[in-house]
């Protein structure tokens, strides 16, 4: 049987205002479930361009977006692009490829996040987002072109609250090894043999049982609602 792991997606904060100048946070919280007699309980995943990497998750169709006011899914940003292939993966400490080896031990908890947004970007309402371009401080659209697809709250509505989740599909595709990046990760410096990340002997045929949550994020109208509702429960 596939090691078990728990998904628990929140969003600090879980309003978001578009008079803010930047996205909220969107986390991922890992947990390995205990393990049956005789199975290891320490695993690693290698997470690059998987949903368990936020930053590309954003882009690539990884979020799953759903309009509770609508009841309807939200198109997301999927790009399509070219897989790296300038230099092969490697599995050596140091190398750019070691953020994307997580290890994950029974009762301990791994978390993973990133900008619930256009990383550099500060993000705009759908009524923006739908012209396609570009705009300045002050509202006003460039000859820059920009993506019509809703990435992170880039393109989400005010007065509507929204459920997001994970792709379930796409972390079927995850290689993961039952033990630690510590047994797996080369001394820094090495070119030897077998230290491309291929050369190690993954397990990819038989996919982990992901058990994956959902979290809600409420888009307001203005500022004040924030503060009105956080009054209100003050008085409660």
């Amino acid at each position: 049987m596939a090691p078990i792991i728990n998904i628990e997606l929140s969003i600090s904060p879980s309003t978001h205002c578009f008079t803010r100048r930047s996205a909220p946070t969107i986390s991922l919280r890992l947990t390995l479930f205990p393990s049956p007699p005789n199975s290891s309980d320490t695993i690693t995943l290698y997470t690059e361009d998987t949903p368990l990497d936020p930053r590309h998750t954003l882009t690539h169709a990884g979020f799953t977006i759903t309009d509770l006011t609508t009841q309807q899914p939200v198109k997301v940003t999927e790009v399509h692009n070219a897989q790296r292939v300038a230099n092969p993966r490697l599995r050596v400490h140091g190398c750019f490829e070691e953020p994307y080896f997580v290890t994950l031990r029974t009762g301990d908890a791994e978390e993973l996040s990133a900008e619930f947004g256009r990383r550099g970007f500060r993000p705009h309402p759908w009524s923006v987002v739908q012209l396609g371009r570009e705009v300045d401080d002050a509202g006003n659209p460039r000859s820059a072109r920009r993506s019509v697809s809703v990435t992170g709250v880039d393109g989400l509505e005010p007065g509507h609250e929204y459920e997001i989740g994970l792709n379930t599909e796409d972390l079927k595709s995850i290689m993961w090894a039952p033990v630690a990046k510590e047994d797996i990760l080369l001394e820094e410096g090495y070119k030897g043999p077998g230290a491309n990340l291929g050369d190690y002997p993954w397990i990819r045929d038989q996919p982990l049982d992901f058990r994956v949550g959902t979290t809600r994020l409420k888009v307001l109208e203005e500022e004040e609602e924030e503060a009105s509702a956080v009054v209100e429960g003050e008085n409660v």
